[in-house]
């Protein structure tokens, strides 16, 4: 086959390859563009807090997690991830927690806690910003793809006011902040999704829609540089210029 024909096809490759490739391409660069020019606290939210509020420890008179256990006999047989030695709104507690279900009992008395209830959650959300509570709920459950996706449930969702739609999100068990979501955090969210190119849960980035355009985004790449390299001057005179016969 004759190196121009070669070309030819090459450049027919190129842009088929790139036609297919290049929305995926666009994408990858925006939304990179996108994640280093944001600041990460912006995206976070860490501008609407204020610092927990610190604990003394010298005034408690702490149960230890071997009487702990003599005082729930139960807990023995029960597999954990870790046991947390923290508060809960001023109250000394500690927290058992696996695959993100938390159990709380009090760290001085050893009783088990139930569920934060709404005028507690509203007071420790109201301790960690500026910002007036609009609304405040319990939800129990999320779906796929949902922004507080992977966070400890039960958990009191509460809006505050201000133009970037801000939710907070406080495990309802532990006490704890566990997310801080505004529209700035959304609009990462979704390009992230774009980004790793998981349209539902945004959290996959090990799948084969991914590692196919990937491949193909690798592959046009090196069409392109194959084609550069075919239509080069030094290419053309080496390879594609007719060969003269020896002199008779």
């Amino acid at each position: 086959m004759k190196p121009s024909l070669n070309r030819k096809y090459i450049r027919k490759a190129h842009r088929w390859l790139g036609l297919v490739a290049g929305i995926q391409l666009l994408i990858w660069t925006a939304s990179g563009l996108y994640f280093a020019v944001m600041p990460i606290d912006d995206i976070r939210g860490s501008y609407l807090l204020k610092d927990a509020s610190s604990y003394q420890l010298g005034h408690l008179k702490l149960i230890s997690p071997s009487d702990l256990l003599k005082t729930h006999p139960q807990l023995k047989s029960v597999r954990v991830d870790k046991i947390i030695l923290t508060q809960r709104h001023h109250r000394a507690i500690y927290n058992f927690s696996r695959d993100g279900i938390s159990t709380t009992f009090d760290a001085e008395t050893g009783e088990k806690l139930g569920l934060i209830n709404k005028a507690e959650a509203q007071k420790i959300l109201q301790s960690r910003t500026n910002r007036s509570i609009v609304s405040l709920e319990l939800i129990q459950t999320v779906t796929a793809g949902d922004e507080y996706r992977n966070g400890e449930l039960p958990a009191w969702r509460a809006r505050i006011d201000g133009s970037e739609d801000a939710a907070l999100y406080l495990g309802a068990q532990s006490g704890k902040l566990r997310a801080v979501r505004t529209n700035n955090w959304r609009i990462y969210d979704f390009l992230w999704g774009l980004h790793i190119m998981d349209y539902e849960s945004r959290d996959d980035f090990n799948h084969l829609l991914l590692q196919a355009f990937a491949l193909l985004g690798v592959i046009t790449i090196l069409s392109g540089m194959l084609l550069f390299i075919t239509s080069t001057q030094w290419f053309v005179v080496k390879f594609a210029s007719p060969q003269k016969g020896p002199k008779r």
